[in-house]
Protein backbone atom coordinates (compact mmCIF):
# COMPACT_ATOMS: atom_id res chain seq x y z
CA UNK A 1 0.00 0.00 0.00
CA UNK A 2 1.24 3.41 -0.69
CA UNK A 3 1.21 6.57 2.07
CA UNK A 4 -1.09 9.26 1.30
CA UNK A 5 1.79 11.67 2.27
CA UNK A 6 4.85 10.34 0.97
CA UNK A 7 3.38 7.83 -1.72
CA UNK A 8 6.18 5.72 -0.51
CA UNK A 9 5.68 1.69 -0.40
CA UNK A 10 4.48 0.31 2.85
CA UNK A 11 4.11 -3.12 4.42
CA UNK A 12 1.64 -1.42 7.11
CA UNK A 13 0.23 2.20 8.23
CA UNK A 14 -1.90 4.31 10.14
CA UNK A 15 -5.70 5.23 8.95
CA UNK A 16 -6.87 9.06 9.55
CA UNK A 17 -10.90 8.75 11.41
CA UNK A 18 -11.13 12.44 9.08
CA UNK A 19 -9.74 11.92 5.64
CA UNK A 20 -9.66 8.03 5.85
CA UNK A 21 -5.95 8.25 4.36
CA UNK A 22 -3.06 5.75 5.15
CA UNK A 23 -0.52 7.29 6.18
CA UNK A 24 3.34 5.46 6.91
CA UNK A 25 3.94 5.58 10.61
CA UNK A 26 6.91 7.70 10.00
CA UNK A 27 4.35 10.17 8.26
CA UNK A 28 2.02 9.79 10.69
CA UNK A 29 4.36 11.04 14.00
CA UNK A 30 3.34 7.45 15.66
CA UNK A 31 5.24 4.30 15.72
CA UNK A 32 3.64 1.13 15.01
CA UNK A 33 3.40 0.00 18.49
CA UNK A 34 2.11 3.42 19.53
CA UNK A 35 -0.50 3.18 17.63
CA UNK A 36 -1.49 -0.85 18.17
CA UNK A 37 -1.76 0.44 22.07
CA UNK A 38 -4.37 2.75 20.85
CA UNK A 39 -6.84 0.44 21.03
CA UNK A 40 -10.35 1.54 20.28
CA UNK A 41 -8.84 5.58 20.40
CA UNK A 42 -8.26 4.55 16.86
CA UNK A 43 -11.12 5.49 16.28
CA UNK A 44 -10.29 9.28 17.37
CA UNK A 45 -6.70 9.29 15.63
CA UNK A 46 -6.59 11.62 12.76
CA UNK A 47 -3.73 12.36 11.06
CA UNK A 48 -0.98 15.66 10.99
CA UNK A 49 -2.69 17.09 8.36
CA UNK A 50 -6.21 16.81 9.54
CA UNK A 51 -4.83 18.06 13.33
CA UNK A 52 -3.58 21.39 11.68
CA UNK A 53 -6.56 22.03 9.81
CA UNK A 54 -8.64 21.31 12.85
CA UNK A 55 -6.68 23.48 14.92
CA UNK A 56 -6.52 26.28 12.60
CA UNK A 57 -10.16 26.39 12.06
CA UNK A 58 -11.87 28.75 15.03
CA UNK A 59 -9.04 30.50 14.22
CA UNK A 60 -10.24 31.00 11.34
CA UNK A 61 -13.85 31.83 11.65
CA UNK A 62 -12.41 34.40 14.33
CA UNK A 63 -11.12 36.27 11.77
CA UNK A 64 -13.47 35.96 9.61
CA UNK A 65 -16.10 37.07 12.14
CA UNK A 66 -13.48 39.74 12.85
CA UNK A 67 -13.57 40.70 9.17
CA UNK A 68 -16.54 41.07 9.08
CA UNK A 69 -17.52 43.22 12.08
CA UNK A 70 -14.82 45.33 10.25
CA UNK A 71 -16.17 45.58 6.90
CA UNK A 72 -19.90 46.72 8.90
CA UNK A 73 -17.79 49.08 10.74
CA UNK A 74 -16.34 50.63 8.12
CA UNK A 75 -19.88 50.46 6.25
CA UNK A 76 -21.00 52.46 8.76
CA UNK A 77 -18.21 54.74 9.04
CA UNK A 78 -18.73 55.44 5.16
CA UNK A 79 -22.16 56.26 5.79
CA UNK A 80 -21.51 58.88 8.33
CA UNK A 81 -18.99 60.14 6.16
CA UNK A 82 -21.45 60.21 3.05
CA UNK A 83 -22.29 63.94 5.22
CA UNK A 84 -18.97 64.85 5.39
CA UNK A 85 -19.19 67.11 2.29
CA UNK A 86 -22.03 69.50 3.37
CA UNK A 87 -20.60 69.41 6.76
CA UNK A 88 -17.04 70.67 5.74
CA UNK A 89 -18.98 73.75 3.99
CA UNK A 90 -21.11 74.19 7.09
CA UNK A 91 -17.71 73.95 8.89
CA UNK A 92 -16.51 76.93 6.25
CA UNK A 93 -19.74 78.60 6.39
CA UNK A 94 -19.78 78.86 10.01
CA UNK A 95 -15.63 79.83 9.98
CA UNK A 96 -16.58 82.80 7.69
CA UNK A 97 -19.24 83.51 9.80
CA UNK A 98 -16.98 83.77 13.00
CA UNK A 99 -14.38 85.59 11.41
CA UNK A 100 -17.07 88.13 10.01
CA UNK A 101 -18.55 88.22 13.56
CA UNK A 102 -14.82 88.76 15.12
CA UNK A 103 -14.56 91.52 12.59
CA UNK A 104 -17.35 93.08 13.61
CA UNK A 105 -17.03 92.68 17.11
CA UNK A 106 -13.56 94.77 16.15
CA UNK A 107 -15.25 97.57 14.98
CA UNK A 108 -17.96 97.43 17.67
CA UNK A 109 -15.13 97.52 20.32
CA UNK A 110 -13.31 100.13 18.17
CA UNK A 111 -16.71 102.53 18.44
CA UNK A 112 -17.36 101.51 21.90
CA UNK A 113 -13.90 102.96 22.33
CA UNK A 114 -14.75 105.67 20.95
CA UNK A 115 -18.32 106.69 22.10
CA UNK A 116 -16.57 106.04 25.83
CA UNK A 117 -13.93 108.85 25.11
CA UNK A 118 -16.47 111.16 23.42
CA UNK A 119 -18.81 110.43 26.49
CA UNK A 120 -15.95 110.98 28.75
CA UNK A 121 -14.87 114.63 27.17
CA UNK A 122 -19.23 115.05 27.14
CA UNK A 123 -18.99 114.25 31.07
CA UNK A 124 -15.63 116.56 31.90
CA UNK A 125 -17.60 119.32 29.73
CA UNK A 126 -20.78 118.91 31.92
CA UNK A 127 -18.32 118.70 35.37
CA UNK A 128 -17.36 122.19 34.10
CA UNK A 129 -20.88 123.52 32.67
CA UNK A 130 -22.31 122.61 36.08
CA UNK A 131 -19.50 124.60 37.98
CA UNK A 132 -19.91 127.34 35.34
CA UNK A 133 -23.70 127.19 35.94
CA UNK A 134 -23.50 127.72 39.92
CA UNK A 135 -21.04 130.41 39.41
CA UNK A 136 -23.79 132.34 37.44
CA UNK A 137 -26.05 131.47 39.50
CA UNK A 138 -24.06 133.16 41.94
CA UNK A 139 -23.29 136.04 40.14
CA UNK A 140 -26.79 136.37 39.24
CA UNK A 141 -27.88 136.17 42.87
CA UNK A 142 -25.41 138.87 44.14
CA UNK A 143 -26.33 140.64 41.17
CA UNK A 144 -29.48 140.54 41.86
CA UNK A 145 -28.93 141.61 45.43
CA UNK A 146 -26.81 144.33 44.27
CA UNK A 147 -29.88 145.48 41.73
CA UNK A 148 -31.71 144.98 45.24
CA UNK A 149 -29.84 147.11 46.42
CA UNK A 150 -29.97 149.94 44.45
CA UNK A 151 -33.52 150.00 43.69
CA UNK A 152 -33.79 149.99 47.63
CA UNK A 153 -31.12 153.13 47.37
CA UNK A 154 -32.57 154.81 44.61
CA UNK A 155 -36.03 154.71 46.42
CA UNK A 156 -34.73 155.62 49.13
CA UNK A 157 -33.24 158.91 47.93
CA UNK A 158 -37.05 159.48 46.78
CA UNK A 159 -38.26 159.32 49.94
CA UNK A 160 -38.90 162.87 50.79
CA UNK A 161 -40.49 163.14 47.21
CA UNK A 162 -44.22 163.93 45.90
CA UNK A 163 -45.41 163.23 42.72
CA UNK A 164 -48.17 165.09 41.78
CA UNK A 165 -49.97 164.00 38.70
CA UNK A 166 -52.78 165.54 36.55
CA UNK A 167 -52.29 169.85 37.15
CA UNK A 168 -52.62 170.98 33.74
CA UNK A 169 -49.58 172.60 32.37
CA UNK A 170 -49.44 176.53 31.77
CA UNK A 171 -46.85 179.07 30.00
CA UNK A 172 -44.90 180.66 33.26
CA UNK A 173 -46.66 178.88 35.52
CA UNK A 174 -45.70 179.30 39.56
CA UNK A 175 -45.02 175.85 40.61
CA UNK A 176 -44.72 177.08 44.20
CA UNK A 177 -47.93 179.07 43.94
CA UNK A 178 -49.73 175.32 42.83
CA UNK A 179 -48.43 173.96 45.32
CA UNK A 180 -49.28 176.39 47.74
CA UNK A 181 -53.11 176.08 46.11
CA UNK A 182 -52.64 172.31 46.92
CA UNK A 183 -52.01 172.35 50.40
CA UNK A 184 -54.72 174.20 50.89
CA UNK A 185 -57.14 172.52 49.26
CA UNK A 186 -56.52 169.52 51.00
CA UNK A 187 -55.96 171.23 54.05
CA UNK A 188 -52.18 170.91 55.32
CA UNK A 189 -50.87 174.13 54.62
CA UNK A 190 -46.93 174.03 53.78
CA UNK A 191 -44.09 176.42 53.74
CA UNK A 192 -42.55 177.20 51.07
CA UNK A 193 -39.25 176.84 53.38
CA UNK A 194 -40.29 172.61 53.96
CA UNK A 195 -39.49 172.87 50.22
CA UNK A 196 -35.86 171.27 49.04
CA UNK A 197 -36.87 172.18 45.32
CA UNK A 198 -39.79 171.61 43.12
CA UNK A 199 -39.88 170.60 39.04
CA UNK A 200 -41.78 169.62 36.49
CA UNK A 201 -40.47 166.34 34.78
CA UNK A 202 -41.23 164.48 31.73
CA UNK A 203 -43.31 161.34 31.57
CA UNK A 204 -42.90 157.75 29.49
CA UNK A 205 -45.28 157.87 26.67
CA UNK A 206 -47.49 161.18 27.83
CA UNK A 207 -47.01 165.10 27.08
CA UNK A 208 -48.16 165.60 30.33
CA UNK A 209 -45.38 166.35 33.26
CA UNK A 210 -45.36 165.54 36.67
CA UNK A 211 -44.65 167.91 39.09
CA UNK A 212 -42.23 166.54 41.47
CA UNK A 213 -41.98 168.28 45.02
CA UNK A 214 -39.05 167.36 47.19
CA UNK A 215 -39.78 168.31 50.62
CA UNK A 216 -36.82 168.81 53.27
CA UNK A 217 -38.14 166.94 56.23
CA UNK A 218 -39.46 163.61 55.80
CA UNK A 219 -42.70 164.07 58.13
CA UNK A 220 -43.90 167.27 56.35
CA UNK A 221 -44.18 165.01 52.84
CA UNK A 222 -46.27 162.15 55.03
CA UNK A 223 -48.23 164.08 56.30
CA UNK A 224 -49.36 166.24 53.10
CA UNK A 225 -49.51 163.02 51.19
CA UNK A 226 -51.74 161.71 54.19
CA UNK A 227 -54.01 164.67 54.13
CA UNK A 228 -54.02 164.20 49.96
CA UNK A 229 -55.66 161.25 50.46
CA UNK A 230 -58.16 161.75 53.28
CA UNK A 231 -59.89 164.03 50.79
CA UNK A 232 -59.92 161.43 48.44
CA UNK A 233 -60.74 163.09 45.71
CA UNK A 234 -58.80 166.75 44.32
CA UNK A 235 -59.91 168.27 40.95
CA UNK A 236 -58.08 171.29 38.80
CA UNK A 237 -60.81 173.25 39.79
CA UNK A 238 -60.43 173.63 43.00
CA UNK A 239 -56.20 174.80 42.63
CA UNK A 240 -57.91 178.02 40.80
CA UNK A 241 -58.06 176.10 37.10
CA UNK A 242 -62.13 177.26 37.07
CA UNK A 243 -64.04 174.54 35.20
CA UNK A 244 -61.69 172.26 34.65
CA UNK A 245 -62.68 168.96 36.39
CA UNK A 246 -59.37 166.91 35.38
CA UNK A 247 -58.58 164.95 38.31
CA UNK A 248 -55.02 165.65 40.23
CA UNK A 249 -53.36 162.48 42.09
CA UNK A 250 -50.59 162.93 45.01
CA UNK A 251 -48.68 159.89 45.66
CA UNK A 252 -45.17 158.85 46.96
CA UNK A 253 -42.39 159.26 43.93
CA UNK A 254 -41.77 155.74 43.42
CA UNK A 255 -38.79 154.55 41.28
CA UNK A 256 -40.19 153.07 37.67
CA UNK A 257 -39.37 149.70 38.68
CA UNK A 258 -41.45 150.17 42.06
CA UNK A 259 -44.49 151.52 40.08
CA UNK A 260 -44.49 148.55 38.14
CA UNK A 261 -44.23 146.21 41.39
CA UNK A 262 -47.02 148.28 42.35
CA UNK A 263 -48.85 147.93 39.29
CA UNK A 264 -47.88 144.06 39.58
CA UNK A 265 -49.58 143.90 42.80
CA UNK A 266 -52.52 145.77 42.13
CA UNK A 267 -53.51 142.90 39.61
CA UNK A 268 -52.35 140.01 40.79
CA UNK A 269 -53.62 140.47 44.47
CA UNK A 270 -57.21 142.25 44.28
CA UNK A 271 -58.68 138.92 42.01
CA UNK A 272 -57.30 137.24 45.50
CA UNK A 273 -59.21 139.17 47.63
CA UNK A 274 -56.99 141.91 48.70
CA UNK A 275 -58.23 145.10 50.00
CA UNK A 276 -55.47 147.04 50.78
CA UNK A 277 -52.50 148.28 48.70
CA UNK A 278 -50.99 151.05 49.33
CA UNK A 279 -47.31 152.90 49.61
CA UNK A 280 -46.18 154.34 52.39
CA UNK A 281 -42.60 155.54 53.44
CA UNK A 282 -41.68 154.50 49.94
CA UNK A 283 -42.40 151.01 50.37
CA UNK A 284 -45.63 148.94 49.00
CA UNK A 285 -47.88 147.26 52.03
CA UNK A 286 -50.97 145.10 51.26
CA UNK A 287 -53.38 143.16 54.05
CA UNK A 288 -56.51 141.20 52.80
CA UNK A 289 -58.91 142.39 55.39
CA UNK A 290 -58.71 144.30 58.65
CA UNK A 291 -57.92 141.68 60.89
CA UNK A 292 -55.07 140.47 58.47
CA UNK A 293 -51.26 140.75 58.74
CA UNK A 294 -49.87 143.70 57.17
CA UNK A 295 -47.23 142.36 54.30
CA UNK A 296 -44.09 144.66 52.74
CA UNK A 297 -43.52 144.06 49.32
CA UNK A 298 -40.01 144.92 48.36
CA UNK A 299 -38.99 143.02 45.00
CA UNK A 300 -41.01 140.45 42.71
CA UNK A 301 -40.15 137.37 45.39
CA UNK A 302 -42.09 138.92 47.96
CA UNK A 303 -45.26 139.30 45.63
CA UNK A 304 -44.46 135.71 44.69
CA UNK A 305 -44.96 134.59 48.32
CA UNK A 306 -48.21 136.17 48.44
CA UNK A 307 -49.56 134.03 45.28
Amino acid sequence: MLCARCHSEVNDCAQCTTCNNLIGFCCAGVTEMGYRKLGSRKAQWKCPDCRVLEQSSPLKSAEAASLDSIMQELKSIQRQLEGMPGLVRDVKDIKKEIDELRKACDFNSASLDDHKKRLDKTESKLSELTSIKGDIQSINKELDTLKGDNLSKDQWQRLNNVEIKGVPQRQNEDLFKILDQISIAIGYPVQKTSVNYISRVPTYNNKEKLIIVGFIHRYVKEDFVASARAKKKLIASEIGLVGNAQNIFINDHLTPDYKKLLTSAKTSLKPKGYMYIWVKYGKIHVRKDDASKIFVINNQADLNKLL
